[in-house]
């Protein structure tokens, strides 16, 4: 023991005290004998001081022994009590045993040697004592350790928990884990506590940690008590200031050694103990599975929410960020930006070079945008050969920057095909800002997209903000509508058509693909060619009301209140009020107008009813309708053609004019002309 030993002698004969102190003093010659003459002196003296053994006499006058040794349980029951007795007092020293003394000692010729004996006996037993105390709470607490270590999913946080846990099972003032690449013998990822060296000096070749590299070469333990007069002590000068002592061991993970896990300096001075390797060791292998396990966990979850291919976001994580990025903008009053990316005539390479070139065209796009990105940045695969990147804390004139420099880099690049041609590919972005531009995450999505047609629009390799589209100057400027429309040439239509389509997901297309059913429609009508220019422009622009639509209503996702539903009904009559200075079209609102009118006269916006609804507004009515029945929607999936005619047919005469509904289904089954007769001369 360290400190000498504090002994307290209860012993009212004097001549039995100095036998007894002598006694004492051969036994350890440093020990202090502390008297009291009687049990109630002794009493107030347990109440001052604490001793490490009380030896009692239990024959006292003032107080008998037995009852002394009741009242020092009550208050020291932890210390230890030797019953010293006379031959005569047998039976009292043995009722005193029972009561919770250690050990009792006869007053006779042997008394000095029995005495040191027992004394003996009793600090090997308390010593015992306190090893099993300090190994039972040593394994409750690897218990506890290991116990947390289950509820981890994250390897940062095991490993946390790891090095913590090893230095307080250890006592030792730090300790480290090294993750190795078994490949290439580096240090991939290092964790440390209590040491002030930045965790990334750990990186790198094995060998030049020094003597930390010692049990992962060994395969096995490592304990160093000296190491200034080891070998390698010279390899790691960067670690001279700290390392005075290192027990190390092998990590094993994934069923081979792939990591370090070791400990440095013990607190009280003390050489590492047969224990502290044990306990390393035992937690060292709990520590393989726990971050394999938290290593799956993540791969899983990173599985989960990247896309495969590039190794980006994918689509269904692009929803979650953007909604926590708008939530975070909101918050602190920050604007973000997000850009829409399209590869440019992707499906030219697929078709031309086949799909490991266009996948390889792909994974470059990828590794552009991660080059270029900002690490706050975030980018992600939309879908197919669409990309979108969010820019925190980033207004749209930084953003423009940003996207310019994307779109040149993915200009320049050269992509090698397996013919060994060069391939070069370019890529079109829409760029639209929160909350500027939109203050919903549908309709920011949506006013990306409509910049992003824009630029297809504009000949692609181009990037188009929002707020510069055609839609915006639209409706933040309607009087120079009649400009854009008495464009002679129809790209500016198109555009018109395309961007108002744009803001919804399930109406991409539609316009054109109406367009191009009419158009075969009126010719099997014979309509004159009035009729059919007047159709065209119709077809065109009988949507045109949808752009001061909010977008959120056009999403699909949920069903409409009668409030709502009454906006989007209002769209042909802001459609007229858009056009109608327009001379150009003034034979083109009826059908623009009244393409939503029934047959049976409840529709809208007028109810009119039968062949009072324009007939160029019968023949839209029943187009627009087939080609929405064939596309998909968010409240249903796409038809088929033979199941869209049935439809049809089961809405002839409610819905639709039946004459114009059979002429429709037979131009579709590829049928005789419908009978051209049935053409009124005026719309």
């Amino acid at each position: 023991m360290n400190e000498a030993v504090q002994i307290l002698l209860i012993e009212d004969d004097m001549d039995q005290v100095k036998c007894t102190v002598d006694a004492v003093r051969a036994w350890k010659s440093d020990a202090l004998v502390h008297e009291a003459p009687n049990g109630p002196v002794a009493l107030v003296q347990l109440g001052h001081e604490q001793f490490d053994l009380i030896l009692l006499a239990d024959n006292l006058l003032a107080m008998e022994g037995i009852e002394v040794l009741k009242a020092i349980q009550s208050r020291a029951k932890a210390t230890p009590v030797i019953i010293l007795t006379d031959q005569a007092r047998m039976t009292l020293s043995v009722e005193a045993m029972k009561q919770g003394a250690q050990d009792f000692i006869i007053k006779n010729a042997d008394y000095g040697d029995l005495l040191n004996l027992s004394v003996e006996k009793v600090f090997e037993h308390k010593q015992l004592q306190m090893d099993l105390d300090e190994a039972s709470a040593r394994t409750r607490h690897l218990y506890e350790v290991l116990l947390s270590l289950t509820q981890e999913r994250k390897v940062d946080v095991v490993v946390e928990r790891l090095v913590q846990g090893a230095s307080a099972l250890t006592l030792t003032e730090k300790s480290l884990i090294l993750l190795i690449d078994p490949e290439q013998s580096d240090v991939i990822y290092s964790k440390s506590y209590g040491i002030d060296i930045d965790d990334a000096a750990f990186l790198g070749p094995v060998e030049s940690t020094g003597l930390l590299s010692l049990a992962y070469t060994a395969e096995q333990p490592v304990v160093i008590e000296d190491p200034p007069q080891h070998r390698l002590w010279e390899k790691t000068p960067w670690m001279h200031h700290i390392l005075q002592q290192l027990l190390a061991v092998p990590l094993v993970l994934g069923g081979r050694i792939e990591g370090l896990f070791c400990v440095l300096n013990k607190k009280n001075a003390e050489v590492f103990s047969s224990e502290d390797l044990n306990v390393l060791s035992t937690l060292a292998l709990h520590a393989g599975t726990a971050i394999d396990n938290a290593r799956f966990v993540e791969k899983m979850e990173k599985q989960a929410i990247t896309d495969s291919l590039t190794d980006l976001l994918n689509h269904m994580e692009f929803q979650q960020r953007l909604n926590e990025e708008i939530e975070r903008s909101r918050r602190y009053g920050k604007s973000f930006t997000l850009l829409m990316l399209d590869l440019d005539h992707f499906k030219e390479v697929n078709d031309t070079y086949g799909h490991p070139v266009g996948d390889k065209v792909l994974i470059e796009t990828a590794k552009t945008l991660k080059t270029l990105l900002r690490s706050v940045d975030l980018a992600f695969r939309y879908g197919g050969e669409e990309f979108a990147v969010l820019l925190p804390e980033t207004e749209v004139q930084g953003a423009r920057i940003i996207a310019d420099r994307i779109r040149q880099e993915i200009a320049e690049q050269s992509i090698l095909t397996q013919t060994g041609e060069t391939l070069h590919i370019t890529v079109s972005i829409g760029i639209s800002e929160f909350p500027q531009d939109a203050d919903q995450r549908e309709d920011l999505i949506s006013t990306a997209d409509q910049a992003l047609f824009a630029s297809k629009r504009n000949g692609r390799n181009c990037l188009s903000l929002y707020r510069e589209a055609l839609k915006t100057v639209i409706e933040n400027d309607p009087i120079n509508l009649e400009d854009y429309l008495l464009d002679p040439e129809m790209k500016t239509l198109l555009d018109l058509a395309a961007i108002i389509d744009a803001k919804s997901p399930y109406t991409k297309g539609h316009t054109e693909g109406v367009l191009k059913y009419t158009m075969h429609f009126s010719e099997a009508l014979n309509l004159d060619e009035g009729q059919k220019k007047s159709l065209e422009f119709a077809s065109l622009l009988h949507n045109i009301g949808m752009v001061s639509v909010p977008t959120r209503l056009l999403s699909g996702d949920r069903p409409l209140s009668l409030e709502e539903q009454k906006i989007i009904q209002a769209h042909p009559i802001l459609g007229q009020m858009l056009i109608q200075k327009s001379s150009r079209f003034e034979s083109v609102l009826p059908a623009i107008l009244y393409h939503h009118e029934r047959y049976d006269g409840h529709g809208y916006p007028n109810g009119l009813e039968g062949e009072e609804i324009p007939y160029l507004a019968r023949v839209l009515s029943v187009v627009d309708s087939f080609y929405a029945m064939i596309s998909v929607r968010a409240y249903r999936p796409k038809m088929t053609k033979k199941d869209a005619i049935a439809e049809l047919r089961a809405n002839s005469g409610s819905q639709f004019d039946p004459t114009i509904v059979e002429a429709f289904i037979q131009l579709i089954e590829g049928q005789a002309h419908p009978l051209a007769e049935k053409v009124p001369t005026s719309i």
